[in-house]
């Protein structure tokens, strides 16, 4: 019998007693769950439009960490295959926008398999200085470019530092708390005070930019269909939302990526004198793709973003293009035009840039761009981002990619200025609450 008695007696030390049950298994997704719990309480907090308590997320980032400190060695395979589907299933919900559906399955299979082995590895022995190790390099794991796995960033909207000394204090403070007994667990909790981020209260929350910025939050499906057959109404709205942002005396608007889907110079594209005009009246930045024809005719297509100001056109290229989305491994470029159709066709531009926006400096960063570490080398003060998360809502992915740049926020200093399709736009500071202070987002 499946469940017979012999099955499921356990001990949590001895790992020989153990059996592959479906309760094994469930115990196994009770821990992957632990993990990225913190993430999933902020997806539906954020479908009420609230906010995770600092508190609360300092709680749940703990408890975050201490399941995979404490997470039994011989479930390691499992807990890793779980919490790759948790953490990352939505990675696969793009293709249902180029008539591959039936591959979402077997992709969020692999990402359970991918981590299913990299947890094998590094969960290998429960002992403090492999486990504080893996931990601690984790976030270094960049399979393809993909920059995402990065533990630390459960304590983004928490009081607890997002540096590596303040989550190797928490990692040394959870193992003495939970493996030590008397005094030991004073060295925990000192540990612990010591892992707060006492800058995250300062006085400079009035450091902004001293003029009303408008972020829009869009609201227009990724099916291509769609966004052909009602392409004149769709952007006919961001030209409203534009305009209504000038009766309001607002200084700049910001558009989400890709609000303008098509080259601004092309004869099919009839709103660029209108852009032009309404930026004498205001700074308008918005995404668009953007077409170079090569002397041989070839085309290469870039997303950009644009800034219109008082009649001049500026325009910084994407960098960093999405692994599997805007670009592919070069070992399936030979496979592109047969089997992914769609997939790979972006070129990256060559560096990142500074839109001066009445003499400030903003960097600018499309959507992945602003969830990595690279771009934050030069510590920008401000950074705009602006994102189209229509590929993969209704997910956890906008939750991952704002608690990702809130933790590039506090590790850098920037206050990021987040114009979004199909999720919350956001304006996100170095302290532990985002204020809007003289910035506003359109609701």
């Amino acid at each position: 019998m499946f469940f017979h008695t012999s099955y499921i007696r356990f001990s949590w030390r001895n790992p020989q007693t153990y059996k592959p049950t479906l309760l094994w298994l469930f115990i196994s997704l009770i821990f992957a769950f632990l993990f990225v719990l913190p993430f999933y309480v902020q997806w539906i907090l954020e479908i009420y439009e609230k906010t995770i308590p600092p508190l609360l997320a300092s709680l749940l980032g703990l408890l975050s960490i201490a399941s995979m400190l404490f997470a039994p060695k011989n479930r390691r395979f499992s807990i890793g295959f779980f919490l790759g589907v948790l953490w990352f299933y939505w990675v696969s919900l793009g293709l249902r926008y180029f008539d591959m559906s039936f591959l979402i399955p077997l992709v969020v299979i692999a990402c359970g398999i991918f981590m299913g082995f990299v947890f094998y590895i590094g969960l290998w022995c429960e002992c403090l200085m492999l486990r504080f190790a893996f931990l601690l390099l984790l976030s270094y794991l960049t399979p393809f470019g993909f920059d995402w796995i990065v533990p630390e960033s459960v304590f983004a909207y928490s009081y607890i530092g997002v540096d590596k000394l303040s989550f190797a204090l928490v990692i040394l403070a959870l193992w003495l708390l939970f493996k030590y007994k008397s005094w030991w667990k004073l060295g925990g909790v000192i540990c612990l005070i010591l892992a707060l981020d006492f800058g995250l209260v300062d006085s400079q929350r009035e450091n902004l930019p001293q003029f009303k910025i408008k972020l829009a939050q869009s609201a227009v499906s990724q099916d291509f269909d769609y966004r052909m057959r009602e392409a004149k109404s769709i952007f006919d709205t961001h030209i409203s939302d534009i305009q209504k942002a000038i009766n309001e005396k607002y200084d700049v608007i910001i558009l989400p990526e890709s609000a303008f889907y098509v080259p601004l110079d092309s004869p099919y594209f009839v709103y660029f004198d209108t852009l032009l005009e309404m930026s004498h009246k205001i700074i308008i930045i918005a995404g668009a793709l953007r077409e170079e024809i090569h002397t041989d005719g070839s085309a290469s297509y870039f997303n950009s973003t644009y800034k219109f100001d008082k009649g001049e056109v500026s325009f910084y290229d994407k960098v960093l293009l999405v692994p599997f989305g805007e670009t592919l491994p070069s070992f399936l470029l030979p496979l592109a035009h047969t089997f992914f159709q769609g997939i790979g066709g972006f070129s990256a531009g060559r560096d990142f840039g500074y839109f001066d926006i009445k003499g400030i400096q903003f960097k600018n960063a499309i959507c992945y761009e602003g969830s990595n570490r690279g771009f934050y080398s030069d510590y920008p003060q401000y950074v705009i981002v602006t994102s189209n998360n229509a590929w993969f809502v209704p997910s956890i992915e906008p939750i991952l990619q704002k608690n990702l740049m809130k933790y590039y926020a506090r590790l850098y200093g920037s206050v990021i200025f987040h114009a979004t399709n199909l999720s919350p736009a956001a304006i996100i500071t170095p302290f532990v609450n985002d204020r809007l202070l003289r910035a506003n987002i359109k609701n």
